[in-house]
């Protein structure tokens, strides 16, 4: 069978976290003051932490999986220390850096920037941060 079910446990994480982190888009139109949709909010709330529980259980099952595998042994380092490792992971990085840097600006310096920006900011940070784990993670060089 090889590892081609643990690749779907992998993907199913990536694309957990994706909806996850995708809600953040979309939280102003839910909102729990008075006059706001106070039931979307909690809709948007409740996916983004059930897909959140999701994306980590994926990787805790690909996690077990790994470390009963003996070839997986010679991976070493702290998954969030690790950079570059490999193409997707590259990209992430990267991204992550300009997400934080957006973030960081909007929230910071510069406040006049419109919340759209600082929406997408925190999307990108949030999802570049998970992204940076899997794709930087030994379950990811233990797959490809």
């Amino acid at each position: 069978m090889g590892k081609k079910k643990y690749k779907v446990l992998f993907w199913l994480s990536v694309v957990s976290f994706f909806i996850s982190s995708a809600t953040i888009l979309f939280m102003p139109l839910g909102s729990f003051e008075p006059d706001g949709n106070v039931i979307l909010a909690y809709i948007l709330a409740s996916v983004f932490w059930l897909f959140f529980a999701l994306g980590l259980l994926f990787v805790i099952l690909l996690s077990r999986c790994r470390r009963k595998d003996i070839t997986s042994a010679r991976m070493s380092g702290i998954v969030f220390l690790r950079f570059f490792k490999n193409t997707f992971a590259t990209v992430f990085d990267l991204l992550l850096f300009v997400g934080t840097i957006t973030l960081v600006l909007s929230l910071l310096i510069i406040r006049t920037l419109p919340s759209e920006v600082i929406l997408a900011g925190t999307f990108i940070t949030v999802l570049t941060l998970e992204m940076h784990g899997l794709f930087n993670g030994k379950n990811y060089e233990w797959l490809y």
